[in-house]
């Protein structure tokens, strides 16, 4: 009888632990309420129950350059990571390999395919009309030499935004 009461005394103090709130001030952490503090969501995180038996095989790139699969993060074996796929759990490795590579190759495949509609250029090449990217360029250098002069923050403010537009419409142009 005892004991169950001590578990029941656990419980409860474990749930008041859990319902304490937290509040962001500035940037430090604390129990009680600041001024414009924020409360912070500190529950664990859910479990992706979609994800239950499945297992994560990694595309490993060693130092030479040569690429395998492992079922343990690359780094453990002085590799970095190509991908990651996501594969069912209770399969033999083999199977887990077989599928982990069809994935990849459609996941390449998908890469390509949209990079092809993009007409993406290579690399040092401009896509856009080159009238209009020598405009775009002129416009970048008149804003670079405005923001060398003197000036207030409140116009160094909008010339630097002025600038990011330019840049903006630049890539849109695929200069």
């Amino acid at each position: 009888m005892r004991s169950a009461f001590i578990a029941l005394l656990l419980l409860a103090a474990s749930s008041a632990i859990q319902a304490q709130q937290v509040y962001r001030c500035g940037n430090q952490y604390s129990s009680d309420p600041c001024g414009k503090g924020r409360v912070v969501d500190v529950s664990p995180p859910v479990r992706n129950l979609d994800a239950a038996g499945a297992a994560q095989v990694y595309l490993c790139v060693s130092n030479s350059g040569g690429r395998f699969w492992s079922s343990n993060h690359c780094r453990e074996r002085g590799a970095l990571i190509e991908r990651i796929e996501s594969v069912p759990a209770g399969l033999p490795w083999d199977q887990q390999v077989q599928i982990a590579d069809q994935q990849t190759r459609q996941g390449y495949a998908v890469q390509r395919q949209v990079m092809s509609q993009r007409g993406a250029s290579t690399p040092g090449t401009t896509g856009g009309d080159p009238s209009r990217c020598a405009h775009f360029n002129q416009q970048v250098e008149y804003y670079d030499r405005m923001a060398r002069q003197p000036q207030s923050g409140v116009s160094q403010s909008w010339i630097a935004e002025r600038r990011k537009e330019v840049r903006d419409a630049q890539f849109r142009a695929r200069c």
